[in-house]
């Protein structure tokens, strides 16, 4: 082996690294990421709307009291979804394996439906149970009239059915949307964020 070229090979090698290093820490030291941009931090933080919701079991509140008083990480997905929302469930789950304590800790999670004309709370309930959902994990549609303003908010105005957003929003327990995640983000990621909210 000739050493000149394994030591350039190191060489470029550690640089590589020295620069992948410096980008992971530039970017977290980003400023706050204003309302409407991809993801990072939301700044201001952004009051969620109380718009009504039906959940799962059949209940209908505001959905800004739905998240009062929780660390919650929401979701969009339509029960009838054949390709991303099953894998932004399996974030999910992997997040209450993550935290199995979270219902204690006043973390919840919440898959927020996009198609709320065909999401019943049966089909919603259906979902969950499909992907074994347990306690503080809870599945929600609004009324058709405020699916729009609810859009602009966590799907950063997208088509809602045919390219939804697959970012977590992370909302503290003021009600206030804080943080966006990039698109799929890893249940790892999402369970760190909660527990520091």
């Amino acid at each position: 082996m000739n050493p000149a070229r394994t030591d350039r090979s190191r060489r470029r090698f550690c640089t590589t690294a020295v620069a992948a290093v410096v980008c992971t820490l530039g970017a977290l030291r980003a400023p706050a990421q204003e309302v409407g941009s991809d993801h990072g931090r939301v700044s201001p933080h952004v009051p969620v709307p109380d718009v009504r919701v039906r959940a799962a079991d059949g209940t209908s509140q505001g959905l800004a009291s739905l998240l009062r008083g929780r660390a919650t990480a929401l979701h969009l997905m339509f029960t009838s979804c054949p390709t991303l929302c099953p894998i932004e469930a399996a974030i999910f789950q992997r997040v209450q394996l993550l935290v199995p304590d979270q219902v204690e800790r006043g973390i919840q999670l919440l898959s927020l439906s996009i198609d709320p004309e065909n999401d019943s709370p049966a089909a919603l309930k259906a979902w969950l149970d499909k992907f074994r959902a347990r306690a503080g994990w809870i599945a929600v549609a609004p009324a058709p009239k405020d699916l729009g303003v609810l859009l602009e908010l966590f799907g950063q105005g997208r088509n809602a059915i045919e390219n939804h957003a697959t970012q977590v929003n992370i909302i503290n327990r003021k009600g206030e949307l804080i943080w966006r995640t990039p698109e799929l983000p890893s249940g790892d990621s999402i369970a760190d964020i909660l527990g520091k909210v």
